[in-house]
């Protein structure tokens, strides 16, 4: 399996908007929704990520928009934190936690993850996954992960799985050096919110970019949860 087959896992599943710059418009007047619009793409095996045109992306318990020519959306979202749920036919979808600036954002991306690519990811680790039920993604900050950072959910669910050095993926929930640093878990039950924990290489806790939030697994969805730096 090649490394790059995977790298959209934890490059693809951003919904970046903070740190962005914020061209976007709130419409003034101390309105509480931002248009926040962006780029709709869908994984591949080798190279970059394909525009999708007919993704589906919403705000949870929001406005929902559909991607057109060149993967492009928009939509209004709430200023503040905001979860994106992007979805399509033939292919896992994503929830994404975010900051929306009050000046709103437009280069915004959300990726969607085809049937096939994670089929591949069972074949490769001799494990069924059932599309009947939930992935969580937990992302540790890529510049300052090392290898022996852990995450963990208290739901329930089949196995967990992360990638080494070669870009293969192994059966385990602790980062190993020089491989990729997120950690995810299969096979998640969706009755339960999630409640996600993630400790750093030394078992020191590791705080939650959204502590607050309630993270929870949805059928044929990749749940991201990110992981502030550890201490």
């Amino acid at each position: 399996m090649r490394k790059c087959a995977w790298l959209f896992l934890s490059i693809g599943l951003t919904f970046s908007l903070v740190g962005c710059g914020d061209s976007g418009s709130s419409g003034g007047g101390g309105s509480s929704t931002a248009t926040v619009s962006g780029t709709v793409y869908s994984a591949v095996l080798e190279g970059e990520p394909t525009e999708l045109v007919g993704a589906t992306v919403a705000v949870v318990g929001g406005q929902s928009t559909t991607s057109v020519a060149g993967g492009a959306f928009s939509l209004e979202a709430p200023v503040g934190t905001a979860m994106f749920l992007t979805t399509a036919p033939n292919a896992w979808g994503e929830l994404l936690t975010a900051e929306v600036p009050a000046g709103g954002e437009d280069m915004a991306e959300a990726e969607v993850i085809p049937d096939a690519l994670v089929a591949e990811i069972g074949t490769a680790l001799g494990e069924p996954i059932d599309p009947a039920k939930g992935m969580v993604n937990v992302e540790f900050d890529s510049e300052v992960a090392m290898g022996g950072e852990s995450a963990n959910i208290t739901a329930n669910y089949g196995f967990s799985f992360v990638f080494n050095a070669d870009g293969e993926p192994e059966l385990g929930r602790t980062l190993i050096a020089g491989g990729e640093t997120f950690v995810i878990f299969a096979n998640v039950d969706i009755t339960a919110d999630v409640a996600p924990s993630a400790t750093g290489p030394n078992s020191e806790t590791c705080s939650l970019a959204f502590p607050s939030t309630a993270f929870p697994s949805q059928a044929k969805v990749f749940t991201v949860v990110d992981v502030e730096p550890c201490p």
